[in-house]
């Protein structure tokens, strides 16, 4: 009695464990490679009439992929720290890719 209920446990840890490694897998997940902030991209864009810093991220992304402050903080490190209230018509800015 006691053979056959070790025989059943032993077989219910093999069944639990081949369902656990090809449910969960048991190798760790990949971590996402290091992105080098270097390399970050950017785009000039030469303002026209009615633009703002914004409305130029919006036309290109859809929508604001970031917060405000971000967007703020990306368009002076890349202007030599212009404020976006600074912009002028038919001057170009650098914008970030994002």
């Amino acid at each position: 009695m006691v053979k056959k209920l070790l025989i059943f446990l032993g077989c219910c840890i093999v069944i639990y464990s081949v369902y656990y490694d090809l449910t969960y897998g048991t190798l760790p997940k990949a971590t996402p490679a290091a992105v080098d902030k270097t390399k970050e991209t950017y785009y000039n864009i030469k303002v026209e009439p009615g633009d703002t810093v914004i409305s130029l991220i919006e036309e290109k992304e859809g929508t604001l992929p970031v917060p405000i402050e971000q967007i703020i903080k990306d368009f002076r490190t890349l202007n030599n720290g212009l404020s976006p209230e600074e912009i002028k018509i038919g001057q170009t800015y650098k914008l970030k890719n994002y």
